[in-house]
């Protein structure tokens, strides 16, 4: 599990760096490089794939590594601790000659971003050899079916008790022929006495299936990065989504790490504030805090965190990465 990152260099980065939690919510202003951090992740982790004699083929890396618009002709690097050992170092300047990789995180899995949509995770799907859980959450039914009727049923088993654990009205988990070729979800529910499509679930639900079966698949990523999280779930979910990610990031030795513009969510991390990441745009360039370290240099004087909700307390200002409002911008 990565405990630190530094970044130097790197899209809107020009140099900044912040402690991860197993669950790290990010939060900042529209354009303040929070799908940079996402990004970041996405680049440095996946170089794992690349030869260790990085000058023959350093195409990916120049292509994906963008240095700061002010500063395109120096180097762009990075550092990874996974736990107390150095994960990763990297210079794109001197690609061939400075770069090392002293640390095999997951070689068999890379970082992935995720968009995630619950439509697109319930929908029919066509049964495919070797499916993975795509970006927006599709592809989740066929791989749900390939470790059903292949030979990792196991791994079937263990994402429905999980799904059990954290939905607890849900019963059973299986697949129904849809159509020619094609599969669809559906859950038993406790009381009812049919199975409910996928179609019928909540939001919430068929996101934490997806989320599941993304780790559970046969070759997993080895850190989970959600774009939007809040996107299309009630309030009341984030109250439970938080710890569940938590706990899921925990027990499988992950990161998952993912961002939102909601002050909700953030509510849930009232017991987790240094795994709330702030990222905000200073002298063009992105910065990187947590909440925790931001609460410490509040003026008490002027508000009690305590008198608060954590969410309203972030989206207040007082403790940065937020917008402006209109009212405080001069009238032109």
């Amino acid at each position: 599990m990565i405990t630190h990152i530094k970044i130097q260099n790197f899209r809107s980065f020009v140099e900044a760096e912040v402690d991860l939690q197993p669950f790290s919510l990010v939060v900042g202003a529209n354009g303040s490089g929070k799908t940079n951090l996402l990004r970041f992740f996405s680049c440095a982790i996946n170089l794992t794939d690349l030869p260790k004699n990085f000058s023959d083929k350093p195409g990916r890396f120049v292509k994906d590594w963008q240095p700061h618009v002010s500063k395109t002709n120096e180097g762009c690097a990075f550092e990874l601790n996974h736990g107390d050992v150095l994960f990763i170092r990297g210079d794109s300047v001197n690609a061939g000659k400075d770069f090392t990789i002293r640390w095999s995180l997951r070689p068999e899995g890379a970082a992935q971003i995720f968009n995630l949509i619950a439509s697109r995770i319930s929908r029919p799907e066509k049964i495919i050899l070797n499916a993975v859980v795509a970006e927006d959450g599709t592809g989740t039914t066929a791989v749900l079916e390939m470790l059903k009727s292949g030979d990792r049923d196991d791994l079937f088993d263990r994402i429905e008790e999980q799904f059990r654990l954290y939905v607890p009205e849900v019963e059973k988990l299986s697949l129904k022929t849809s159509g020619e070729g094609t599969k669809q979800i559906q859950v038993r529910e406790k009381a009812l006495p049919i199975p409910l499509p996928a179609t019928e679930l909540s939001e919430g639900t068929r996101i934490i299936l997806a989320i599941l079966t993304i780790i559970h698949q046969e070759k997993p990523p080895s850190m989970i990065l959600l774009e939007d999280i809040d996107r299309g779930l009630h309030p009341r979910l984030f109250e439970y989504l938080a710890p569940l990610l938590r706990d899921i990031a925990i027990k499988h030795d992950i990161n998952i790490v993912a961002t939102t513009h909601n002050p909700y969510l953030v509510d849930a991390m009232q017991d987790h504030k240094e795994a709330v990441i702030i990222v905000e745009k200073k002298d063009g360039a992105s910065t990187l805090s947590t909440l925790a370290s931001r609460l410490e240099g509040l003026d008490y004087d002027k508000v009690d965190p305590d008198d608060l909700p954590l969410g309203q307390l972030w989206f207040s200002g007082l403790v940065g990465g937020v917008p402006k409002s209109l009212s405080s911008r001069p009238a032109k």
